[in-house]
């Protein structure tokens, strides 16, 4: 037995899975879905930076709500 197939739980993955549309959505409201400042690196890195923080502590805070919390 591999590492993987000891440690793989197809049913936390699907219901972790579940949550990426709420909290792209929380992310896609505060920040929008794509930098507003064309072709500045500066702040396309800056926004994305924001977007993936909200993103992440979404899911975090869901995981948590639906009690997947390993």
């Amino acid at each position: 037995m591999t590492l993987f197939e000891k440690y793989y739980d197809a049913d936390y993955e699907r219901a972790r899975d579940k949550l990426i549309p709420k909290a792209k959505a929380k992310a896609n409201r505060n920040f929008g879905k794509t930098c507003k400042i064309k072709g500045n690196v500066k702040e396309s890195l800056k926004w994305a930076a924001q977007w993936s923080k909200c993103y992440h502590a979404e899911m975090n805070r869901l995981v948590d709500e639906a009690g997947l919390r390993r």
